[in-house]
């Protein structure tokens, strides 16, 4: 709700201000959201999401009535807590919210106790009449969250099939396709025969801004944290009937922010900070502590750090590496998806621990396992596979390989030390506990697990903590620089 770089860029109190000018031009305003806003930020491991439903709320300038002009879909972060405890807490955001959501593909579970997520203001569908003009809307969420309360999703392409037939059938002069799921997925839905298609998709989940044509049809996705808004301009008239006009608007300091949100946001903010260190039983500023400082910027940034090497992405994979020497590890590879800060951090500046808590919103315990080499490359395969900003992009350390983005491929994987790595070499490898574990989904690294796991002293060691206690020993302040262990055949100049 805030936004990023110290509320300079970015934010719903911009979101708002960009509304109420439409609306303020006499244009019909929709305003729709493609999901992942109740967790996984700091704020929403303190607060539950309870502070993005009241901004949220907001948005229609009156927190008190029902936004009819206001629709939702889940994003696989909205069941980040995903055991069936957790049920009546997604129950009581959606029950505290002003506006529509929608869970087209979404087939929620029927608990003896707890029962099942339900609402009115939850639907399968909406049609919405703006000036004649007949507007129906479904939902497409990701099934890469297993939460326990949802019994499954239906199959996107399946759900599109009906639900795009049977809202013309409805009247519906556009479709529209609110999604989270990834830009692969959505190309497929605009591929489908023309019977099949929406006419516009207002898509999530890369968590940055993306704008693309197939078969007349736009898919459309803003910038996470609001940094930025589609605004799609919609026009029926009689002779060439539906255009769709979509623009991606920056929300950085020369958009102003709606004052009232604002105000909301920043008490929403500092209730939470004083919260999170009450728990702690730390004084109230503890988020401000101070653990050292960067002599260059950090680049966090999600489009950087979850689809090049960075700076930060090196240092975090060196500290992993550095801390399992003595188990003679080859390599690490941690999951982007983990790193969450989402915006840099200036040269010449201090690293606070609400940089390090946003930086970690998960647990981060590290674990040594044995792989061949041609398992490295499966994970390589599968680490810039929809190159798309996806947290399953790993950063490393111990080895390096050039990446051709354009054509889908790496080659020339490595040692660190220039020799290659053959298909039947055996390797100790380093990475998160996430990635391993039965439980998760393991970020679709299936071709590891936990039977793979070395003995070793250092299992179980958090990657968080060895942040924070190298940059406390480091007075002078960090100062990392990238390598060259992943080289960009589209921005570097690679040689084998």
């Amino acid at each position: 709700a805030e936004g990023l770089n110290n509320g300079t860029l970015g934010g719903l109190a911009r979101v708002k201000t960009i509304r109420d000018k439409l609306e303020k031009e006499g244009k019909n305003v929709l305003l729709l959201h493609a999901g992942d806003f109740l967790q996984p930020s700091f704020s929403s491991r303190v607060n539950q999401g309870a502070a993005m439903i009241a901004a949220m709320n907001q948005l229609d300038g009156n927190s008190d009535t029902f936004d009819r002009k206001m629709i939702v879909t889940f994003g696989n972060h909205e069941f980040d807590k995903a055991k069936m405890k957790y049920l009546p807490r997604l129950q009581q955001r959606i029950n505290e919210s002003d506006f529509s959501w929608l869970d087209s593909n979404i087939n929620w579970y029927h608990d003896d106790k707890l029962g099942q997520v339900h609402s009115n203001k939850i639907a399968k569908y909406i049609i919405k009449n703006f000036d004649g003009l007949k507007i129906g809307i479904y939902s497409l969420t990701t099934d890469m969250a297993k939460p326990q309360y949802v019994a499954s999703f239906d199959n996107p392409v399946e759900v599109t099939k009906h639900y795009v037939p049977f809202l013309r059938e409805k009247g519906a002069d556009i479709v529209i396709a609110l999604t989270h799921q990834q830009m692969s997925d959505d190309k497929i839905i605009l591929k489908l025969p023309e019977k099949y298609r929406p006419d516009l998709i207002i898509g999530g989940h890369e968590h940055y801004h993306q704008l693309e044509q197939i078969n007349n049809s736009w898919i459309v996705k803003a910038d996470a944290d609001a940094a930025s808004v589609a605004v799609v301009e919609v026009v029926l008239d009689n002779v060439n009937g539906i255009s769709v006009f979509p623009i991606i608007q920056d929300l950085d300091k020369n958009i102003a922010k709606d004052q009232v949100l604002q105000q909301l946001v920043d008490n929403w903010s500092q209730n939470t900070e004083v919260r999170y260190c009450k728990k702690i039983k730390q004084a109230s500023d503890c988020l401000d502590e101070v653990y050292g400082s960067t002599k260059v910027e950090l680049i966090a940034e999600e489009s950087e750090i979850r689809r090049f090497e960075t700076n930060l992405g090196d240092f975090i994979a060196d500290i992993a590496l550095d801390e399992f020497k003595y188990c003679h590890a080859d390599a690490a590879l941690i999951n982007s998806g983990s790193i969450r800060l989402n915006y840099n951090i200036p040269a010449n500046s201090n690293i606070t621990r609400k940089h390090i808590e946003g930086m970690f919103p998960y647990p981060s315990n590290l674990k040594l396992i044995q792989i061949k080499g041609s398992t490295l490359k499966h994970m390589i395969n599968h680490a810039i596979d929809m190159w798309t900003a996806n947290g399953h992009w790993l950063l490393i350390a111990g080895i390096k390989y050039i990446h051709n983005p354009e054509k889908q491929q790496f080659y020339a994987l490595k040692h660190a030390n220039n020799q290659t790595i053959a298909d039947d070499e055996v390797l100790r490898v380093i990475v998160p506990q996430y990635l391993i574990d039965a439980n998760t989904d393991h970020d679709g690294y299936t071709m590891i697990d936990e039977s793979m796991q070395l003995d070793c002293n250092k299992n179980g060691t958090s990657l968080k903590q060895l942040v924070i206690n190298r940059i406390k020993n480091t007075a002078i302040g960090i100062n990392p620089k990238k390598d060259g262990r992943i080289c960009n055949t589209m921005r570097d100049s690679c040689e084998e």
